[in-house]
């Protein structure tokens, strides 16, 4: 009888044993906003949180092959050709090559034109192979200093990236290129006698915002990825730093900004701006903005003709809506 109790008894202890361990590994983590190494991007992967809808960086299929030709353009011998972009690099960085379009023709174009309304057509992307030719290509005003492997930029509706997908962090060139693809698109749209009436924080807040759909999905958490979120967390409780008011933020957040902490507010404020517009006002309404900024020409108009919302009530709206989240 007691040999019977003893292993009625250990084999309870096993199934709650197991019980429990399945409970812990089904137990959700939230993401942690990354600390910014370089170039003004958040690197790394963000932990999945959602099954059900995976997010576009984990669907590229990088097997597929893109074809090849020759090519004599700003130095660059070959090149690779999707339906949205063409990517110029030098012999033996063929794979990397590849890779940089199945990011831009499989999650990049379906992006651009589910959000921003419009796609690329055959903007040219540029693989530099050493920090000298990446500075001297995309007149990249960072200097040498700030550029590290896996970096990009867009001037000119051009991308340029430095040793795409050498980085050692898992998933920053993916995001990166989504990223610089947003400004190379931007520019492209609108010209560039027109380009300048985008804001650089709405310009940058869409490039954040759709970087961070292609790394997490659609339904992230604004305050658990936004690229320094603890600026805006620490603003809203303390009032230091002192957060910006759009009409701030469109005066203060053109151009290449030294500051770091300016630089920080303009990107994660703009993120915000631009996740708060797009979760409120539907998917379409930054495609509305757009389309209507580059008729109109004031990016306070082209708002409110999108969102029905003048800048001073938008700007009250989103900042109501982050100290809630804040508490």
């Amino acid at each position: 009888m007691k040999i019977i109790y003893l292993a009625i008894l250990t084999l309870a202890i096993v199934l709650l044993s197991g019980c429990i361990q399945q409970e812990k590994g089904s137990t959700v983590v939230p993401n942690t906003t990354n600390p910014m190494t370089s170039n003004d991007e958040i690197k790394g992967l963000p932990k999945q949180t959602n099954a059900a809808q995976p997010p576009p960086s984990s669907q590229i299929d990088y097997s597929h092959e893109y074809p090849a030709s020759a090519a004599n353009v700003n130095g660059f011998e070959m090149k690779k050709t999707g339906s949205g972009f063409i990517v110029y690099y030098h012999p033996g960085d063929e794979t990397n090559a590849n890779k940089v379009l199945a990011v831009l023709e499989q999650g990049g174009l379906n992006l651009y034109k589910k959000y921003l309304g419009f796609e690329p057509k055959d903007m040219p992307v540029y693989m530099a192979a050493s920090v000298d030719e990446y500075v001297k290509i995309a007149d990249f005003p960072g200097g040498k200093e700030n550029v590290a492997v896996g970096d990009g930029s867009a001037p000119n509706g051009k991308i340029y990236l430095y040793k795409p997908f050498g980085e050692t962090i898992a998933g920053k060139t993916g995001g990166v290129i989504i990223h610089e693809g947003v400004h190379a698109a931007a520019y492209r749209f609108f010209g560039q006698d027109k380009i300048r009436y985008l804001p650089g924080f709405l310009n940058e807040g869409m490039a954040h915002y759709l970087e961070y759909i292609f790394k997490a999905g659609s339904g992230f958490d604004p305050l658990d990825l936004i690229y320094h979120s603890d600026l805006l967390i620490n603003g809203v409780k303390t009032g230091n730093p002192k957060l910006l008011g759009l009409e701030e933020l469109a005066q203060k957040c053109d151009g290449y900004i030294s500051d770091d902490i300016l630089n920080f507010l303009c990107r994660g404020q703009g993120t915000y701006t631009v996740w708060y517009i797009k979760e409120t006002y539907g998917e379409e309404v930054l495609g509305k903005f757009l389309m209507n900024l580059k008729q109109t020409q004031n990016w306070q108009n082209a708002l409110n003709n999108a969102t029905g919302k003048t800048t001073s009530q938008l700007e009250q709206e989103i900042q109501d809506n982050l100290k809630s989240r804040v508490g």
